[in-house]
């Protein structure tokens, strides 16, 4: 059974109107997503739709127990220059590090 946190959404704003619904347990690793979803942060809906798809992946990955290095390396490889330069800028304003870390 779902605990109260998994099954709560936080709609995620962006700076070019793009909204996004994730996960509150997922929309939590970041303390400044409170914020983004304020439309107080200025990031692109591509910047977040890229994160949300590597937590999303990422999970998904961890539950079927692949390797996550490899995932890791597979997801970097996959994205367009714009896309990473996306993903970065979204990494700094949700303050997430371990996206950071993919680079």
């Amino acid at each position: 059974m779902a605990s109260a946190l998994e099954e709560q959404v936080v709609l995620l704003r962006c700076v070019d109107q793009a909204t996004f619904a994730v996960p509150a347990s997922m929309a939590l690793r970041s303390p400044r997503v409170a914020a983004a979803a304020a439309g107080q942060e200025l990031v692109s809906g591509n910047g977040v739709a890229t994160a949300v798809a590597y937590w999303a992946g990422r999970a998904d990955a961890a539950a079927r127990g692949a390797d996550l290095a490899e995932f890791d390396a597979e997801f970097v490889r996959a994205l367009s220059h714009d896309a990473a330069i996306d993903l970065v800028h979204a990494a700094y304003h949700l303050g997430d590090d371990a996206l950071f870390g993919l680079f």
